[in-house]
């Protein structure tokens, strides 16, 4: 079956359809060896589709998998400084066949979902698709209600101001919700409201929860249906 160019490349995690547009533009995709066209059609079960010269094959089954990253390990697929990776605790079958939708630093742990859908990836993390991220957080001290009310009505990370959240605070405590995802958010959010972060976890993604019987490093298979996408 035909589809556009830059659906087929997203859907294959090769990239998000607006960068796929620009490597099409750019003229690094190729397809049946000749340059594409922004706006072309392919069959991947007919057409061969490179970019950067590598070949580009249709996912033969989409994979959902819910991981609970440990502390003290990277979600990029290189090691960086001889860090640990999120791949390292998966099986060998499975480490080039999926990746992480979004991130989570190197010291906040909790759920992370891998998968080699490339629609999915792009519905869970572009905020156009509001997309709830539930993070558990553990403050230095309980927030006061002027500290939690700037959080929930967003505070200024740069030249940005957050969008507006839910928090929930148990004395140190803090449950909070976001449907974006900057760098660092959370961490960034509390240090500008004056909270010092001992423990970030995060406990959902869409409608998932993350396991309470799912120990750090381990690994789940889960649908589609169960994150709410």
């Amino acid at each position: 079956m035909e589809e556009r160019l830059q659906k087929f490349l997203n859907r294959a995690g090769v990239a998000s359809r607006r960068k796929a547009e620009k490597f099409i533009s750019a003229g690094e995709v190729l397809v049946n060896g000749k340059k594409a066209r922004l706006g072309i059609k392919v069959d991947p079960e007919v057409d061969e589709v490179k970019v950067f010269g590598k070949v580009v094959k249709s996912p033969e089954k989409f994979l959902y998998i819910a991981f609970n990253k440990p502390l003290g390990c990277v979600t990029s697929r290189k090691s960086q400084e001889g860090k640990q990776t999120v791949y390292h605790f998966l099986p060998r079958s499975l480490k080039d066949k999926v990746w992480t939708v979004g991130r989570l630093d190197f010291n906040t742990e909790g759920l992370l979902i891998l998968t080699n859908d490339g629609e999915l990836t792009q519905r869970m993390t572009h905020p156009s698709f509001d997309h709830e991220k539930e993070y558990e957080a553990v403050a230095h001290a309980a927030p006061t209600e002027s500290q939690i009310s700037k959080l929930e009505q967003g505070v200024r990370l740069g030249n940005e101001k957050t969008r507006p959240c839910k928090v929930k605070a148990n004395n140190k405590k803090v449950f909070i919700t976001l449907q974006e995802g900057k760098y660092r958010q959370v961490r960034r959010m509390f240090s500008v409201v004056g909270l010092e972060l001992i423990r970030l976890k995060r406990v959902r993604m869409g409608d998932y929860e993350l396991p309470k019987n799912l120990k750090p490093g381990e690994h789940l298979y889960i649908t589609k249906e169960e994150l709410g996408v």
